[in-house]
């Protein structure tokens, strides 16, 4: 039986998505000793009703005034009870196998580090947009070290992970301080993005990850810095031509936005209307 764990969920006005993966999330859970933290940021949409509505008093949701995603970590840390943990991103779908599968490893002491292996639903993107999503798509299909959106860690990944940091590659972050030879992929555990669904989301999307990657290597010169290891692009020519474009024209962008480090650099485009899975 899998023993005991907290699901940890930062929230930032994600009503829309968390109508969608919420009710998943409790169904994914039916079975399972998990308990579900909500930690809702400067929240002014009706994701705390969402909440309730589908988990009741079962779920423990945290309000903080200050918007910030490690600020939520962290303060979900605190407040856990269980050293077996998942993060979750709110607009995250999972499926009924997810949590047994992330969570043998860790149980079984081959690993102390865990993620899902993520799947980009494309059924929601159009024209520009789905060209560049294509690309990217097929790229998180073959990264090894994908360790981000739904991550599972036991004790001895949290003594190695330690406390959050105020950063904006949270996930990396936490990837690079657990050794190689203690994390994985799960592939048997699934669980499904929706990339941006419009150009304009995609440039800002892009240039939060510019900024996140720049600040970790800043803060990690004085660690064993382990960058994303690199996966050639594949597609059309358009596809990759458009791909190219979003990644050169970010890069001005995130110099732009160098100030707003703890800014979540929502992608607004996917919190319009119903997730489809």
């Amino acid at each position: 039986m899998t023993p005991a764990f907290d699901v940890i969920i930062p929230v930032y006005n994600e009503a829309i998505k968390l109508r969608e993966t919420a009710p998943a999330l409790k169904a994914a859970l039916t079975g399972l000793r998990g308990h579900v933290i909500y930690v809702l940021n400067n929240t002014t949409d009706d994701s705390d009703s969402v909440i309730r509505h589908v988990f009741g008093q079962a779920a423990h949701i945290l309000n903080l005034p200050i918007a910030g995603k490690t600020r939520a970590l962290r303060a979900a840390d605190n407040v856990s009870k269980q050293s077996l943990r998942v993060y979750l991103d709110a607009d995250i779908m999972v499926e009924t196998h997810t949590f047994p599968a992330l969570l043998k490893p860790l149980i079984e002491g081959h690993a102390d580090f865990t993620s899902a292996r993520l799947i980009a639903d494309l059924s929601q993107c159009h024209g520009l947009a789905l060209r560049v999503s294509r690309v990217w798509a097929d790229q998180l299909s073959r990264r090894h070290d994908a360790f981000m959106c739904c991550t599972a860690i036991n004790t001895a990944g949290l003594q190695q992970r330690g406390s959050w940091p105020d950063i904006l590659a949270d996930d990396d972050w936490a990837r690079n301080r657990i050794h190689l030879s203690r994390r994985m992929i799960i592939e048997a555990a699934k669980a499904y993005m929706s990339p941006p669904q419009d150009m304009k989301n995609w440039l800002k999307v892009r240039a939060r990850w510019i900024r996140g990657t720049r600040e970790l290597k800043h803060i990690s010169t004085k660690e064993n810095y382990t960058p994303a290891s690199p996966v050639k692009p594949r597609g059309t020519p358009l596809d990759l031509t458009l791909y190219y474009a979003i990644r050169l024209a970010a890069e001005p962008l995130a110099r732009l936005q160098k100030n707003t480090l703890h800014h979540w650099g929502t992608d607004n485009s996917t919190r319009r209307g119903k997730y489809v899975k």
